[in-house]
């Protein structure tokens, strides 16, 4: 079923122009993994029938990004990702205000402590379908055993204040079910996607280019990147230490960072310190990624805790090879030695292991690349996905939502 003829059985009787008023909440105004998700649904909704809103912290390249596609955007500054009483009360009552006054038919949330906040708005406001993503849980996160306990509670709260929530894979569905009780039927299993025709390998001579004018480096070298936010759950100190490890035994190479975030000053410090600066080197945010990816050798993952990461699907969708941290999340992508490598999670030496070995092994990385694309455009493409998510919306604002 597409995603039009499914909306098509939606009733026309909604407020307003006729259109189902849909907003995605955010916090914060990046355009990393989860934004992504929230944007490539935005680019595809049905206009005719959805009304589509941007809810975040503050103006930044998402709301940009959004407001270019015709999206509403609204700010609510109280939004925090500490957990301040204070605020969180008044952004609480900021979303629950919003919401009443756009009446929206749909509210959609996102991440940890802002899911929760605006899945309990939604429902003092009284919205009549309220859907949450996991992506993955913030147990991981937990400095201790209290905290922990509070972020359990948050999420059972949460919980019972939405329709759906919908998990990227098995182990966060069991989590939903063992640890927070909840029902089965509210509980959907639905992958992240990717546009496997934007984000797909690159001809030969396309690929020199790429390699040539982006990244600086020719034919002989091996390149070996990361991408994503540069803070303390993708661990790309691990990604410095391992290329200092592999740049002992092999010049031949070079490392890059795409991506920018709190860890960038101790980052470069650290390579300084290694003495790999002319090998290693953080590029900062792209916006030009699925042009870029398909020039590097190896994609690398050291995620401390993962959702279902969408950098890794991009990777693999663009025929690179992967060595990803043996976490759950990424074990849901990854069998090893099938479609790609894993290593020990934080094991920095693992890792360096695990690359030597594709920098030596250049057929392994084709038959690992090849394999990757081929499981992304049979498992996760976003048309798929896109046809899921309209097909949920429409059984939960008709009352009839099930599994999919």
């Amino acid at each position: 079923m597409t995603a039009v003829s499914t909306v098509s059985e939606i009733s026309d009787d909604f407020r307003g122009d006729g259109r189902i008023r849909i907003a995605h909440l955010q916090l914060l105004p990046l355009i990393t993994g989860v934004q992504t998700v929230t944007m490539e649904e935005f680019k595809r909704l049905d206009r005719k029938r959805f009304n589509p809103y941007l809810i975040c912290q503050q103006p930044g390249p998402l709301s940009e990004a959004g407001e270019r596609e015709g999206i509403q955007c609204l700010f609510v500054p109280e939004l925090r990702r500490s957990i301040s009483p204070r605020q969180d009360w008044l952004a609480l009552w900021r979303l629950r205000a919003l919401f009443r006054e756009h009446e929206f038919d749909i509210v959609h949330t996102h991440s940890s402590k802002t899911g929760v906040l605006g899945r309990i708005a939604a429902y003092l406001a009284g919205v009549p379908a309220v859907v949450h993503t996991v992506h993955g849980y913030a147990f991981p996160a937990a400095r201790n055993g209290l905290e922990k306990a509070l972020f359990v509670i948050m999420e059972w709260i949460g919980a019972r204040c939405c329709g759906a929530m919908i998990v990227l894979k098995e182990h966060d569905r069991q989590i939903g079910r063992r640890y927070l009780h909840v029902p089965s039927q509210r509980l959907h299993l639905l992958a992240n996607g990717v546009d496997t025709d934007l984000y797909r390998p690159a001809g030969q001579a396309q690929r020199r280019r790429i390699r040539r004018a982006r990244l600086g480096i020719d034919d002989e070298t091996t390149a070996i990147g990361m991408v994503g936010r540069l803070w303390q759950q993708k661990n790309p100190a691990c990604f410095v230490d391992a290329a200092a490890e592999v740049l002992e035994k092999r010049r031949d190479v070079r490392f890059f960072l795409l991506g920018d975030g709190e860890l960038r000053e101790t980052l470069e410090q650290r390579i300084r310190r290694y003495g790999i600066a002319s090998h290693v080197r953080i590029l900062g945010w792209a916006n030009d990624i699925p042009d870029l990816l398909p020039g590097l050798d190896v994609f690398v993952l050291p995620s401390r805790w993962e959702g279902l990461s969408l950098a890794l699907l991009e990777a693999l969708s663009s025929g690179v090879a992967a060595v990803v941290s043996d976490i759950p999340g990424n074990r849901d992508i990854i069998t090893h030695e099938v479609n790609g490598l894993l290593f020990d999670d934080g094991d920095s030496g693992d890792l360096a292991e695990k690359l030597l070995r594709l920098v030596q092994e250049s057929r392994l990385r084709e038959r690992l690349a090849l394999r990757g694309r081929v499981d992304v455009v049979a498992h996760y493409r976003l048309e798929d996905r896109m046809a899921r998510v309209t097909e949920l919306y429409q059984r939960l604002l008709s009352g009839k939502a099930v599994p999919i």
